[in-house]
């Protein structure tokens, strides 16, 4: 742990927790997070309990950047889907073990398209619920992530966690996305907007137009998967959705009939395997 700040990252935390204001938590603490973790460019975003982005602010990048990639749904984003198993940041060497295939990837793809080439993923997780989630990249030819690197954003990412959580808290009962922020927020090469207007996959039911399962799911049916992959039992969908446990349960049992798996868990690695967008 040789070359860190750990006084440094202390400051981070107090800074991250010292506004009830979600925007604000991100556009204090980006500058610092980035810097850190020694990148060039980095985006917090606020999601919800169905993983759709709320706010994001960007440093470092355009917002273009930011928005090509909202249309890479969290549902089957294998840096979610890897950060949310181990409850650890991820980077784009542990995904992809070859470097052609990062390249090739959805997110290989967006990052070079803008002159980056390493990612470090943070998914910031509270009470085991996902409130945000924190990115930073590295242009191309600078050196990959460390896992000294994964050890920051992991601590960095509980402070930013527990900001985000607070804050939201403290919004609650107004409309989080209206009264924080315009819809584009910008200071220098920082911007802050709003994603509720912003066509994603994990807005649209049919994002994943070829993919079987939005061909064989009623609209009940993907509705019940979507909150299913992002982590709620089914009491909670069921609250969430306004119907009986019991229906949920029907809900589930037909799904898993129609796909052909048996678990959730089954579910999920089959949507990763058709990329499909719910």
């Amino acid at each position: 742990m040789s070359g860190i700040d750990w006084q440094d990252v202390a400051l981070f935390g107090e800074r991250a927790c010292g506004s009830l204001d979600p925007v604000a938590v991100q556009r204090r603490t980006l500058p610092d997070f980035i810097r850190l973790l020694q990148a060039d460019s980095g985006a917090i975003h606020l999601i919800d309990h169905r993983h759709r982005g709320l706010v994001a602010t960007i440093k470092g990048a355009p917002v273009s950047m930011l928005v090509d990639f909202e249309s890479i749904s969290r549902h089957t984003d294998v840096y979610v889907q890897r950060s949310f198993t181990t409850r650890f940041p991820v980077h784009d060497a542990m995904i992809h073990s070859q470097r052609s295939e990062h390249q090739q990837s959805p997110v290989g793809l967006v990052l070079s398209r803008y002159g980056f080439e390493h990612c470090l993923f943070t998914l910031l997780l509270h009470s085991g619920r996902p409130v945000g989630t924190a990115t930073v990249a590295r242009r191309i030819g600078r050196p990959h992530f460390t896992p000294q690197d994964l050890a920051v954003a992991h601590r960095l990412g509980g402070f930013l966690s527990i900001a985000l959580a607070n804050a939201v808290t403290h919004a609650r009962g107004r409309p989080v996305t209206e009264p924080l922020v315009p819809p584009n927020w910008a200071d220098g090469d920082t911007q802050t907007l709003r994603l509720d207007g912003i066509q994603t996959g994990d807005h649209d039911p049919a994002a994943g137009a070829g993919c079987d399962v939005t061909e064989v799911l009623t609209k009940r049916e993907r509705e019940v998967l979507v909150l299913a992959m992002s982590g709620l039992q089914n009491a909670e969908i069921a609250i969430d959705l306004g119907i009986a446990t019991n229906t949920v349960k029907q809900h589930m049992k037909h799904i898993f009939n129609k796909i052909g798996v048996r678990s959730r868990l089954d579910a999920l690695r089959y949507l990763q395997s058709k990329r499909c967008g719910l």
